[in-house]
């Protein structure tokens, strides 16, 4: 493995102003967030403005969301952010009030209802960041296993590996990407 075994979390590690750890947040969340705001009927080029003011926003404001909290959601706390900066975009252009906007239609505290869309999303980019960070042979063994699906002795075989080596590889990431990952996928 070529990181620390020991992380923090991505929202600790951003909080505390580390610039990978924020890259890492822009890459997972800033698709994720453009979409919620052209779903609400932003042409593109107001959406990608609107965006960066939600990240700039939740830069400033990480350290206010508790994920301790027991009703803590943090794609919740995430869209209230992104649709308050969706209506000041809309009350900045009192004459142009975009038309065919969906603003109102947009529910005021739960974010989009599309959240198996929303968390693959997030999965993908995850598995984007963290594919460089592993050995190519611990990163195959666990796409093998549990993206593929494979039987972890056909992955052994095909990898020249043994079997605990495939089983300790694909623990080793899901590890990762589940220590990574507490509480930003708003698992039920």
């Amino acid at each position: 493995m070529i990181e620390p075994s020991t992380a923090p979390s991505l929202l600790d590690a951003a909080r505390t102003g580390q610039p990978e750890a924020w890259q890492r947040f822009v890459h997972l969340y800033g698709p994720l967030i453009y979409r919620w705001v052209r779903r609400s009927g932003m042409q593109s080029s107001d959406a990608a403005d609107v965006t960066q003011d939600v990240l700039m926003s939740v830069s400033k404001d990480l350290a206010a969301f508790d994920p301790a909290r027991p009703d803590a959601k943090f794609r919740g706390w995430l869209w209230t952010i992104t649709r308050r900066r969706i209506a000041d975009a809309v009350r900045a252009r009192p004459d142009e009030r975009h038309a065919g906007s969906q603003l109102a239609e947009l529910p005021i505290v739960d974010p989009p209802t599309d959240a198996v869309t929303d968390r693959q999303t997030l999965l993908v980019r995850a598995v984007a960041i963290y594919r460089d960070r592993f050995n190519p042979n611990t990163w195959q063994a666990f796409w093998a296993t549990v993206v593929e699906g494979r039987e972890p002795d056909e992955v052994a075989a095909t990898l020249g590996m043994n079997r605990w080596s495939v089983y300790k590889a694909r623990a080793r990431i899901l590890h990762r990407l589940r220590t990574e990952l507490a509480g930003m996928l708003d698992e039920e």
